[in-house]
């Protein structure tokens, strides 16, 4: 018997009913959320498009700004590194509109013309009232053929949505050309990002951000900048946009500069403030390495002052430097000046194929006195000095009489000739056994071997060089670097001509023995010329150069490339010890004060016209030219310093020195580049702490028994 059953008194009078009305109550409030969360739901999935302009997720990605690697001096000294700097940038759909007092307020606080920011800004709102049109007329067809193209689908694949040989998920061949061609003719994005200008200043910064303009934001942007300036913009180089290397060690170090962002992916609340961030969700940057060049920062100073002092002096167009450490192969100092040089005519070129009927082209006189202009045009040059070629590396030159040294070295090592052995020269006339005019400057009877090389007599050297096979001379010039690349690591390196073996003729034999015909770089002569600077296990070696600074324990200092006996590189310096002596006298003619010199120098002088190149496309040379560009030349001096334990070389080319140079017969590379050479090196090695040298057994040319020439061609 169960208590209470038929015993109604004992029930509670209404409680049935209120049962009923809380799970109704409790049954509406369930479907009320249930509707509610559903609506949330489809607010996050398929927000309507009056809402989509206004959800955003509430997981943000930042990036961690990873820092490019710095490029210091050999002694440390800052050349170029990054700081992060700020730029203003519009999002356009949010931006007020009319835009106009907008834009004046946006022109005022960054510095930029309002007729360029309202030309950007205009712009982009244009393209974006476009591109919402075609966006809308998608979005409209979408939602009308999306019921019709899922019941096709379902009809030729199945209820599964995907079967067969195709697998799920992958649509027929011609279904997929279909979807290509969708995709490439759908509309596209809104635009939501137009920067306004470079990197503003701090007083800009703050004016931007007071502005509070709906649409305006700043992003953080990586600055390289270059505490060096223009000195090194040429050996240095330049970023560009992406922050990646452009030119210059910025581009041949690229790999170590380059920095690697990371990221940060946290949760913000509706503010966009950050509120957490989960386990794995950070990365951190990883920055570049810094690297140390091989450049002095105060020897390309003292380059730079004497290069240009040389190229005004000789009222020259430009000049090239290059300033090396022949024992490591470190490139010191590189320097490229070009002067803005007004009146220079360009080259009277003739047309390859003549138009019929058209007027025959001005007769071409090399007697004329024109000066045309020999450097070629270099736009990136005007931009800004690292984005010019490097002429030290890029550019070649015929080095006429500075190659003699290396023919000599060459012909003396292959017994061609002994030191002390007198040479037929003529008279400063002569022809060769085929018939080839050969004269000197310095007109003798007869010289030594030695004095060959040191009065550059070239009878003497084609007379001498006649005696060494084809093959012969040009693998010992192969050995010095000539013909390939220095590997220094630069962009647009020139590998130089030397003749190849299947071309080289009884013609070519003569022309490479006074340094014609041959074609190199300042870069390849600084290093070839080390050979003759380099002492003790490393005499007579060639080095690898190089624009870093080497490591303790560098394997490639421990590289050995002979190229000569020790002993014949030793004695080509003392006689260019000779040849050095007479540019240090004309000096003191000139100038009284630069009589006493601490290191003594030793170098050879040179002066060749300049070579017309490749003729431009359609175009021939006219007639009656040479080849050359007739009473124009480059006139260089190679030199190291001190002499008994060099610790430097430098290569210096002026070019095209000024008619009135040339008149007065100062054009010469003995009196040009000599001097700039001459006080390179003295300065430098005074910077460098170098104890002074006095020579012993050397002496002045008049002890050495040379006769007194002191006015050297070349």
């Amino acid at each position: 018997m169960r208590r209470g059953r038929g015993r109604p008194g004992l029930e509670r009078p209404g409680s049935g009913r209120a049962d009923r009305i809380a799970l109704v109550v409790i049954g509406g409030v369930v479907l009320a959320l249930a509707v509610m969360l559903g609506r949330v739901a489809q607010l996050q999935v398929r927000p309507g498009e009056s809402l989509s302009a206004y959800v955003s997720e509430r997981v943000a990605t930042r990036p961690v700004v990873g820092y490019r690697g710095e490029l210091l001096d050999r002694r440390g000294r800052l050349l170029s590194t990054t700081r992060i700097g700020y730029r203003a940038f519009v999002d356009p759909t949010r931006f007020p509109s009319p835009p106009d007092e907008a834009i004046v307020a946006l022109a005022e606080a960054t510095g930029v013309p309002a007729e360029e920011v309202g030309r950007r800004i205009v712009r982009a709102m244009g393209i974006n009232r476009d591109r919402a049109g075609a966006l809308a007329t998608a979005r409209g067809q979408d939602e009308g053929q999306r019921g019709g193209v899922k019941d096709a689908l379902a009809v030729v694949f199945g209820a599964g949505g995907g079967s067969g040989e195709l697998g799920p998920g992958k649509a027929p061949p011609r279904e997929q050309e279909e979807e290509k061609e969708q995709a490439e003719q759908a509309p596209k994005p809104l635009i939501r990002y137009v920067p306004i200008g470079g990197i503003l200043s701090d007083a800009r910064l703050d004016e931007v951000r007071r502005l509070g303009l709906p649409g305006v934001h700043v992003e953080r942007r990586p600055v390289r900048e270059y505490a060096s300036g223009e000195i090194a913009a040429s050996i240095v180089g330049k970023v560009g946009f992406e922050h990646t290397g452009l030119l210059g060690a910025e581009l041949a170090m690229e790999k170590d500069l380059a920095a690697r962002d990371g990221q940060a992916r946290y949760a913000r609340d509706a503010w966009g403030r950050p509120l957490w961030i989960e386990r794995g969700q950070w990365s951190p940057a990883e920055h570049g390495r810094d690297r140390r060049l091989s450049i002095d920062v105060e020897l390309q100073r003292i380059a730079t002052e004497e290069l240009e002092r040389g190229v005004s002096d000789a009222d020259a167009v430009g000049g090239r430097l290059v300033l090396a450490d022949p024992v490591t192969g470190e490139i010191l100092a590189m320097v490229d000046v070009i002067r803005d040089m007004p009146g220079l005519a360009e080259f009277p070129w003739w047309p390859a194929k003549p138009e019929p009927g058209a007027p025959q082209p001005p007769r071409y006189d090399p007697s004329a006195g024109v000066r045309y202009r020999t450097i070629s045009a270099d736009p990136g040059r005007d931009v800004h000095p690292a984005l010019g070629r490097n002429r030290c590396v890029e550019d070649i030159y015929e080095p006429g009489s500075t190659f003699k040294a290396f023919v000599w070295a060459v012909a003396t090592e292959a017994g061609a000739a002994r030191y002390d052995e007198v040479i037929d020269t003529e008279g400063g006339q002569w022809r060769t056994s085929y018939g080839r005019a050969i004269a000197d400057v310095t007109r003798r009877a007869t010289m030594t071997w030695e004095d060959v090389l040191m009065n550059s007599s070239n009878i003497g050297m084609v007379k001498v060089t006649e005696r060494v096979g084809h093959r012969q001379l040009r693998d010992g010039l192969t050995r010095f670097g000539f013909g390939r690349p220095t590997g220094i690591g630069l962009a647009g390196e020139a590998s130089g001509i030397i003749t190849s073996e299947r071309q080289w003729t009884k013609y070519t034999h003569t022309s490479v023995a006074f340094g014609h015909e041959v074609a190199v770089t300042p870069v390849q002569m600084v290093r070839a010329f080390s050979v003759f600077a380099r002492t003790g296990e490393l005499a007579a070696t060639l080095p690898q150069v190089r624009l870093t600074a080497p490591e303790p324990g560098d394997p490639a200092l421990a590289l050995r490339q002979r190229v000569l006996t020790p002993e014949v590189a030793a004695h080509t310096r003392l006689v260019l010890r000779r040849m050095a002596e007479k540019v240090e006298q004309n000096m003191a003619k000139a100038d009284p004060s630069e009589r006493e010199w601490r290191y003594p120098m030793w170098g050879k002088s040179g002066t060749a016209e300049i070579p017309l190149g490749k003729a431009p496309e359609g175009k021939r040379r006219p007639p009656g030219s040479t080849g050359y560009y007739d009473n124009q030349y480059n006139s260089s001096f190679v030199a190291g310093a001190p002499f008994e334990s060099p610790r430097l070389v430098v290569i210096v080319v002026i070019d095209d020195p000024g008619p009135e140079t040339i008149r007065n017969r100062q054009h010469y590379g003995s009196w040009v580049a000599g001097p700039v050479a001459r006080r390179v090196l003295e300065r430098s090695l005074l910077y460098l702490g170098e104890p002074p040298e006095r020579l012993g057994g050397v002496g002045l040319a008049a002890a050495s028994g040379a006769p007194d020439t002191p006015d050297l061609p070349d």
